[in-house]
Protein backbone atom coordinates (compact mmCIF):
# COMPACT_ATOMS: atom_id res chain seq x y z
CA UNK A 1 0.00 0.00 0.00
CA UNK A 2 1.24 3.55 -0.54
CA UNK A 3 1.64 5.24 3.21
CA UNK A 4 -1.04 6.12 6.06
CA UNK A 5 -0.27 7.28 9.55
CA UNK A 6 -3.01 7.70 12.09
CA UNK A 7 -4.45 6.41 15.27
CA UNK A 8 -8.13 5.83 15.89
CA UNK A 9 -10.54 4.98 18.65
CA UNK A 10 -11.90 1.48 18.65
CA UNK A 11 -14.46 -0.11 20.94
CA UNK A 12 -14.17 -3.88 20.97
CA UNK A 13 -13.00 -6.85 23.03
CA UNK A 14 -9.70 -6.64 21.15
CA UNK A 15 -6.86 -4.47 22.44
CA UNK A 16 -6.71 -1.07 20.79
CA UNK A 17 -4.19 -0.90 17.96
CA UNK A 18 -3.29 2.22 16.00
CA UNK A 19 -3.23 2.45 12.22
CA UNK A 20 0.04 3.52 10.62
CA UNK A 21 1.76 4.02 7.27
CA UNK A 22 0.02 1.81 4.76
CA UNK A 23 3.11 2.68 2.74
CA UNK A 24 2.07 7.19 3.52
CA UNK A 25 -1.28 7.13 1.82
CA UNK A 26 -2.82 5.72 4.93
CA UNK A 27 -0.89 8.47 6.76
CA UNK A 28 -3.18 11.04 5.38
CA UNK A 29 -6.79 9.75 5.82
CA UNK A 30 -8.98 11.25 8.61
CA UNK A 31 -9.80 9.02 11.62
CA UNK A 32 -13.29 7.63 11.93
CA UNK A 33 -14.54 5.86 15.02
CA UNK A 34 -14.89 2.21 14.06
CA UNK A 35 -17.70 1.17 16.34
CA UNK A 36 -20.95 -0.67 15.95
CA UNK A 37 -22.88 2.37 17.23
CA UNK A 38 -22.02 6.10 16.95
CA UNK A 39 -19.57 7.26 19.60
CA UNK A 40 -19.60 11.09 19.92
CA UNK A 41 -16.32 12.88 20.69
CA UNK A 42 -16.47 14.35 24.18
CA UNK A 43 -13.44 16.61 24.13
CA UNK A 44 -12.03 19.15 21.67
CA UNK A 45 -9.32 17.35 19.68
CA UNK A 46 -8.23 14.73 15.45
CA UNK A 47 -2.37 3.57 8.32
CA UNK A 48 0.13 3.94 4.12
CA UNK A 49 0.03 7.21 2.48
CA UNK A 50 -2.15 10.14 1.46
CA UNK A 51 -5.46 8.34 2.04
CA UNK A 52 -7.35 8.69 5.21
CA UNK A 53 -5.21 6.97 7.74
CA UNK A 54 -8.27 6.98 9.86
CA UNK A 55 -10.34 4.89 7.53
CA UNK A 56 -7.48 2.46 7.09
CA UNK A 57 -6.63 1.92 10.71
CA UNK A 58 -10.23 1.96 11.89
CA UNK A 59 -11.19 -0.59 9.30
CA UNK A 60 -8.30 -2.77 10.34
CA UNK A 61 -9.19 -2.76 14.03
CA UNK A 62 -12.97 -2.37 14.17
CA UNK A 63 -14.63 -5.29 16.03
CA UNK A 64 -15.99 -8.30 14.24
CA UNK A 65 -19.77 -8.30 14.07
CA UNK A 66 -21.15 -11.65 15.50
CA UNK A 67 -9.93 35.33 16.28
CA UNK A 68 -8.40 36.83 12.99
CA UNK A 69 -5.48 34.95 11.41
CA UNK A 70 -2.01 36.06 12.57
CA UNK A 71 0.12 38.17 10.27
CA UNK A 72 2.92 35.97 9.01
CA UNK A 73 5.28 36.20 6.08
CA UNK A 74 4.95 33.55 3.38
CA UNK A 75 7.71 30.99 2.97
CA UNK A 76 9.35 31.14 -0.43
CA UNK A 77 9.47 27.62 -1.91
CA UNK A 78 12.24 26.24 -4.07
CA UNK A 79 11.44 25.33 -7.68
CA UNK A 80 12.31 22.16 -9.55
CA UNK A 81 13.27 22.61 -13.18
CA UNK A 82 11.05 19.71 -14.21
CA UNK A 83 8.28 17.91 -12.41
CA UNK A 84 9.28 14.49 -11.11
CA UNK A 85 6.45 12.15 -12.08
CA UNK A 86 5.57 9.19 -9.95
CA UNK A 87 6.22 5.72 -11.28
CA UNK A 88 3.95 5.08 -14.23
CA UNK A 89 2.17 8.44 -13.95
CA UNK A 90 2.04 10.72 -16.97
CA UNK A 91 2.59 14.33 -15.87
CA UNK A 92 3.24 17.50 -17.82
CA UNK A 93 6.85 18.67 -18.06
CA UNK A 94 6.33 21.98 -16.29
CA UNK A 95 8.15 23.60 -13.37
CA UNK A 96 6.90 22.34 -10.02
CA UNK A 97 7.68 24.12 -6.77
CA UNK A 98 9.23 22.16 -3.94
CA UNK A 99 7.23 23.08 -0.85
CA UNK A 100 8.56 23.60 2.67
CA UNK A 101 5.53 23.82 4.89
CA UNK A 102 2.35 22.09 6.00
CA UNK A 103 0.14 25.19 6.25
CA UNK A 104 -0.70 27.21 3.13
CA UNK A 105 -2.61 30.42 2.50
CA UNK A 106 -4.89 30.13 -0.55
CA UNK A 107 -6.02 33.21 -2.48
CA UNK A 108 -8.50 32.71 -5.35
CA UNK A 109 -8.08 34.41 -8.74
CA UNK A 110 -9.32 38.00 -8.68
CA UNK A 111 -12.76 38.45 -10.22
CA UNK A 112 -13.20 41.63 -12.24
CA UNK A 113 -16.95 41.78 -11.79
CA UNK A 114 -19.91 40.24 -10.09
CA UNK A 115 -21.33 37.01 -11.59
CA UNK A 116 -24.55 38.95 -12.29
CA UNK A 117 -22.73 41.05 -14.87
CA UNK A 118 -21.99 38.04 -17.00
CA UNK A 119 -25.53 36.77 -16.58
CA UNK A 120 -27.11 40.03 -17.72
CA UNK A 121 -24.63 40.49 -20.53
CA UNK A 122 -23.31 43.63 -22.21
CA UNK A 123 -24.99 45.99 -24.64
CA UNK A 124 -24.38 46.10 -28.37
CA UNK A 125 -21.18 48.11 -27.91
CA UNK A 126 -19.77 45.52 -25.57
CA UNK A 127 -20.23 47.72 -22.50
CA UNK A 128 -21.78 46.51 -19.29
CA UNK A 129 -25.29 47.73 -18.43
CA UNK A 130 -25.20 51.11 -16.63
CA UNK A 131 -26.38 49.65 -13.36
CA UNK A 132 -23.37 47.29 -13.35
CA UNK A 133 -20.74 49.52 -14.95
CA UNK A 134 -19.06 50.42 -11.67
CA UNK A 135 -19.86 47.28 -9.70
CA UNK A 136 -16.94 45.00 -8.89
CA UNK A 137 -16.84 41.82 -6.91
CA UNK A 138 -16.03 42.12 -3.23
CA UNK A 139 -12.60 40.67 -2.45
CA UNK A 140 -12.69 37.13 -1.11
CA UNK A 141 -10.78 36.61 2.11
CA UNK A 142 -7.93 34.13 2.15
CA UNK A 143 -8.48 30.50 3.09
CA UNK A 144 -6.03 28.04 4.61
CA UNK A 145 -4.99 24.54 3.56
CA UNK A 146 -3.36 22.31 6.18
CA UNK A 147 -1.60 19.04 5.50
CA UNK A 148 -2.19 16.69 8.42
CA UNK A 149 -0.44 13.65 9.80
CA UNK A 150 -2.48 11.17 11.77
CA UNK A 151 -0.11 9.93 14.43
CA UNK A 152 2.30 11.39 16.93
CA UNK A 153 2.01 14.07 19.58
CA UNK A 154 1.83 17.82 18.90
CA UNK A 155 5.40 18.03 20.15
CA UNK A 156 6.59 15.44 17.63
CA UNK A 157 4.60 17.10 14.87
CA UNK A 158 5.82 20.57 15.76
CA UNK A 159 2.23 21.83 15.61
CA UNK A 160 0.96 24.88 17.51
CA UNK A 161 -2.77 24.21 17.91
CA UNK A 162 -3.34 27.71 19.29
CA UNK A 163 -2.32 29.17 15.92
CA UNK A 164 -4.51 26.69 14.04
CA UNK A 165 -7.42 27.39 16.37
CA UNK A 166 -7.28 31.13 15.62
CA UNK A 167 -7.25 30.50 11.88
CA UNK A 168 -10.12 28.04 12.17
CA UNK A 169 -12.25 30.40 14.24
CA UNK A 170 -11.89 33.06 11.54
CA UNK A 171 -13.09 30.68 8.80
CA UNK A 172 -16.69 30.24 7.71
CA UNK A 173 -16.28 26.54 6.89
CA UNK A 174 -14.13 23.64 8.03
CA UNK A 175 -13.38 20.96 5.44
CA UNK A 176 -11.75 17.58 5.94
CA UNK A 177 -11.62 14.23 4.18
CA UNK A 178 -14.44 12.50 6.05
CA UNK A 179 -16.56 12.90 9.16
CA UNK A 180 -14.35 11.61 11.99
CA UNK A 181 -17.48 10.86 14.01
CA UNK A 182 -18.92 8.49 11.40
CA UNK A 183 -20.04 5.20 12.99
CA UNK A 184 -18.87 1.88 11.66
CA UNK A 185 -21.58 -0.04 9.79
CA UNK A 186 -21.74 -3.83 9.44
CA UNK A 187 -21.88 -3.54 5.66
CA UNK A 188 -18.38 -2.04 5.69
CA UNK A 189 -16.89 -5.30 6.90
CA UNK A 190 -16.57 -6.63 3.35
CA UNK A 191 -13.93 -3.99 2.64
CA UNK A 192 -11.60 -5.16 5.40
CA UNK A 193 -12.32 -8.84 6.10
CA UNK A 194 -11.48 -11.81 3.91
CA UNK A 195 -14.09 -14.49 3.27
CA UNK A 196 -13.89 -17.31 5.87
CA UNK A 197 -12.96 -19.81 3.17
CA UNK A 198 -9.96 -17.74 2.03
CA UNK A 199 -7.93 -16.87 5.18
CA UNK A 200 -4.78 -14.80 5.06
CA UNK A 201 -2.73 -17.91 5.82
CA UNK A 202 -3.61 -19.19 2.38
CA UNK A 203 -2.25 -16.04 0.72
CA UNK A 204 1.11 -15.58 2.46
CA UNK A 205 3.74 -18.02 3.67
CA UNK A 206 3.66 -19.66 7.09
CA UNK A 207 6.83 -17.80 8.08
CA UNK A 208 5.29 -14.46 7.10
CA UNK A 209 2.12 -15.16 9.07
CA UNK A 210 4.21 -16.01 12.13
CA UNK A 211 6.19 -12.81 11.71
CA UNK A 212 2.95 -10.83 11.52
CA UNK A 213 1.87 -12.44 14.79
CA UNK A 214 5.17 -11.51 16.40
CA UNK A 215 4.93 -7.91 15.16
CA UNK A 216 1.29 -7.54 16.26
CA UNK A 217 1.03 -9.48 19.53
CA UNK A 218 -2.13 -7.60 20.56
CA UNK A 219 -4.08 -8.97 17.58
CA UNK A 220 -5.54 -12.46 17.87
CA UNK A 221 -4.56 -15.03 15.26
CA UNK A 222 -8.19 -15.51 14.20
CA UNK A 223 -8.41 -11.79 13.48
CA UNK A 224 -5.14 -11.76 11.54
CA UNK A 225 -6.48 -14.60 9.41
CA UNK A 226 -9.57 -12.55 8.56
CA UNK A 227 -7.79 -9.28 7.71
CA UNK A 228 -7.38 -8.25 4.11
CA UNK A 229 -3.71 -7.59 3.31
CA UNK A 230 -4.18 -3.81 3.09
CA UNK A 231 -5.66 -3.74 6.60
CA UNK A 232 -2.77 -5.72 8.03
CA UNK A 233 -0.30 -3.44 6.26
CA UNK A 234 -2.00 -0.49 7.92
CA UNK A 235 -1.30 -1.98 11.34
CA UNK A 236 2.24 -3.06 10.52
CA UNK A 237 3.12 0.40 9.36
CA UNK A 238 1.77 1.98 12.57
CA UNK A 239 3.87 2.77 15.60
CA UNK A 240 1.66 0.83 17.97
CA UNK A 241 -0.03 3.90 19.42
CA UNK A 242 -3.37 3.57 21.20
CA UNK A 243 -6.29 5.14 19.38
CA UNK A 244 -7.83 8.27 20.88
CA UNK A 245 -9.84 11.34 20.09
CA UNK A 246 -6.69 13.49 20.27
CA UNK A 247 -5.54 12.94 16.69
CA UNK A 248 -5.14 16.04 14.53
CA UNK A 249 -8.26 15.53 12.39
CA UNK A 250 -10.54 14.77 15.35
CA UNK A 251 -9.16 17.70 17.35
CA UNK A 252 -9.71 20.18 14.52
CA UNK A 253 -13.20 18.91 13.64
CA UNK A 254 -14.33 19.13 17.24
CA UNK A 255 -12.96 22.68 17.58
CA UNK A 256 -14.79 23.64 14.39
CA UNK A 257 -18.03 22.07 15.59
CA UNK A 258 -17.77 23.80 18.96
CA UNK A 259 -17.21 27.11 17.19
CA UNK A 260 -20.36 26.61 15.12
CA UNK A 261 -18.55 26.34 11.80
CA UNK A 262 -20.11 24.75 8.74
CA UNK A 263 -18.61 21.25 8.39
CA UNK A 264 -17.88 19.93 4.90
CA UNK A 265 -16.57 16.42 4.19
CA UNK A 266 -14.96 15.59 0.84
CA UNK A 267 -16.02 11.95 0.93
CA UNK A 268 -17.70 9.30 3.02
CA UNK A 269 -16.06 6.59 5.10
CA UNK A 270 -17.27 4.01 2.60
CA UNK A 271 -15.63 5.88 -0.26
CA UNK A 272 -12.35 5.83 1.66
CA UNK A 273 -12.66 2.12 2.24
CA UNK A 274 -13.34 1.58 -1.46
CA UNK A 275 -10.09 3.40 -2.25
CA UNK A 276 -8.15 1.29 0.24
CA UNK A 277 -9.65 -1.92 -1.11
CA UNK A 278 -9.31 -1.06 -4.80
CA UNK A 279 -6.61 -3.67 -5.53
CA UNK A 280 -7.54 -7.37 -5.26
CA UNK A 281 -6.42 -9.04 -2.04
CA UNK A 282 -4.42 -11.70 -3.88
CA UNK A 283 -2.23 -8.95 -5.35
CA UNK A 284 -1.96 -6.96 -2.13
CA UNK A 285 -0.82 -10.19 -0.46
CA UNK A 286 2.30 -10.07 -2.65
CA UNK A 287 3.14 -6.65 -1.23
CA UNK A 288 2.43 -7.84 2.32
CA UNK A 289 4.71 -10.85 1.87
CA UNK A 290 7.60 -8.66 0.80
CA UNK A 291 6.96 -6.12 3.54
CA UNK A 292 7.04 -8.85 6.17
CA UNK A 293 10.33 -10.21 4.82
CA UNK A 294 11.88 -6.78 5.36
CA UNK A 295 9.80 -5.48 8.23
CA UNK A 296 12.56 -3.16 9.46
CA UNK A 297 11.83 -0.94 6.47
CA UNK A 298 8.36 -0.23 7.89
CA UNK A 299 9.88 1.10 11.11
CA UNK A 300 12.33 3.25 9.17
CA UNK A 301 9.54 4.68 6.99
CA UNK A 302 7.43 5.56 10.04
CA UNK A 303 10.33 7.43 11.59
CA UNK A 304 11.08 9.16 8.29
CA UNK A 305 7.47 10.22 7.86
CA UNK A 306 7.46 12.05 11.18
CA UNK A 307 10.87 13.59 10.49
CA UNK A 308 9.77 14.87 7.09
CA UNK A 309 6.56 16.26 8.55
CA UNK A 310 8.27 18.03 11.43
CA UNK A 311 10.85 19.55 9.06
CA UNK A 312 7.95 20.59 6.75
CA UNK A 313 9.57 18.76 3.82
CA UNK A 314 6.55 17.14 2.20
CA UNK A 315 8.19 16.71 -1.19
CA UNK A 316 10.98 14.65 0.37
CA UNK A 317 8.33 12.54 2.09
CA UNK A 318 6.59 11.90 -1.23
CA UNK A 319 9.94 11.05 -2.85
CA UNK A 320 10.60 8.53 -0.09
CA UNK A 321 7.20 6.95 -0.62
CA UNK A 322 7.72 6.72 -4.36
CA UNK A 323 10.99 4.80 -3.93
CA UNK A 324 8.99 1.84 -2.55
CA UNK A 325 12.00 0.44 -0.74
CA UNK A 326 12.12 -3.32 -0.39
CA UNK A 327 9.65 -4.16 -3.17
CA UNK A 328 10.34 -5.88 -6.47
CA UNK A 329 8.96 -4.64 -9.80
CA UNK A 330 5.76 -6.69 -9.55
CA UNK A 331 4.97 -5.40 -6.07
CA UNK A 332 5.82 -1.85 -7.11
CA UNK A 333 3.34 -2.04 -9.95
CA UNK A 334 0.66 -3.17 -7.48
CA UNK A 335 1.60 -0.33 -5.12
CA UNK A 336 1.37 2.13 -7.98
CA UNK A 337 -2.22 1.10 -8.66
CA UNK A 338 -2.99 1.61 -4.96
CA UNK A 339 -1.41 5.03 -5.17
CA UNK A 340 -3.67 6.01 -8.04
CA UNK A 341 -6.75 5.04 -6.02
CA UNK A 342 -5.55 6.65 -2.82
CA UNK A 343 -3.91 9.83 -4.09
CA UNK A 344 -4.36 10.94 -7.68
CA UNK A 345 -7.96 9.76 -8.16
CA UNK A 346 -9.12 11.30 -4.90
CA UNK A 347 -7.28 14.57 -5.57
CA UNK A 348 -9.05 14.77 -8.92
CA UNK A 349 -12.45 14.33 -7.21
CA UNK A 350 -11.67 16.83 -4.47
CA UNK A 351 -10.26 19.73 -6.48
CA UNK A 352 -13.60 20.99 -7.83
CA UNK A 353 -15.36 21.26 -4.46
CA UNK A 354 -12.22 22.74 -2.89
CA UNK A 355 -11.89 25.45 -5.54
CA UNK A 356 -15.54 26.37 -5.06
CA UNK A 357 -14.98 26.66 -1.32
CA UNK A 358 -11.85 28.78 -1.77
CA UNK A 359 -13.75 31.05 -4.16
CA UNK A 360 -16.49 31.52 -1.58
CA UNK A 361 -14.00 31.71 1.33
CA UNK A 362 -12.81 32.00 3.94
CA UNK A 363 -12.42 28.30 4.69
CA UNK A 364 -10.06 26.04 6.59
CA UNK A 365 -9.22 22.75 4.89
CA UNK A 366 -7.37 19.88 6.59
CA UNK A 367 -6.40 16.84 4.51
CA UNK A 368 -3.55 14.34 4.54
CA UNK A 369 -0.22 16.05 3.92
CA UNK A 370 0.86 13.85 1.02
CA UNK A 371 -2.24 14.94 -0.93
CA UNK A 372 -0.78 18.43 -1.16
CA UNK A 373 2.47 17.90 -3.07
CA UNK A 374 3.68 16.46 -6.35
CA UNK A 375 2.69 17.23 -9.96
CA UNK A 376 -0.86 15.98 -9.32
CA UNK A 377 -1.11 17.27 -5.76
CA UNK A 378 -3.71 19.76 -4.62
CA UNK A 379 -1.28 22.68 -4.50
CA UNK A 380 -0.11 22.15 -8.10
CA UNK A 381 -3.70 21.76 -9.27
CA UNK A 382 -4.77 24.97 -7.52
CA UNK A 383 -1.89 26.95 -9.01
CA UNK A 384 -2.64 25.66 -12.50
CA UNK A 385 -6.17 27.03 -12.07
CA UNK A 386 -4.95 30.48 -11.10
CA UNK A 387 -5.00 30.26 -7.30
CA UNK A 388 -2.18 31.77 -5.30
CA UNK A 389 -0.82 29.30 -2.75
CA UNK A 390 1.81 30.42 -0.23
CA UNK A 391 3.44 28.43 2.56
CA UNK A 392 2.93 29.93 6.02
CA UNK A 393 5.27 29.22 8.94
CA UNK A 394 3.79 26.99 11.62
Amino acid sequence: MPNIAASCTRVSPLPTVAGGLLAALLLALPCVAATAQPVPLETAVQAVRGVSAHAASDAAIAPLQDAPPPTVAPVEPAVDAIAKPGVGIATPLVPVRRERGVLFRVTPPHASSLPAESALGADATGSAPPQLANVTAAPVRDSYLLGTIHFGTPQEQGIDYDVLGKLLVDADSFVNEADVESPWKPEYDAYRWLAPETPLGGMISKDSLQKAQALLPAVRLQDLQRMKPWALLALLEARGESGSDATMDARLQQVARSAGKRLVHLETLEQQLQALDCVPSAEQAQVLEQRLRKSWILRIESAEAMAFYRSRNLDAWLDSIDRMEGLDETARAIEQRSRMCLLEDRNARWIGPLETLFQDGPGFVAVGAVHLVGPDGLIARLRRDGFKVEAVPL
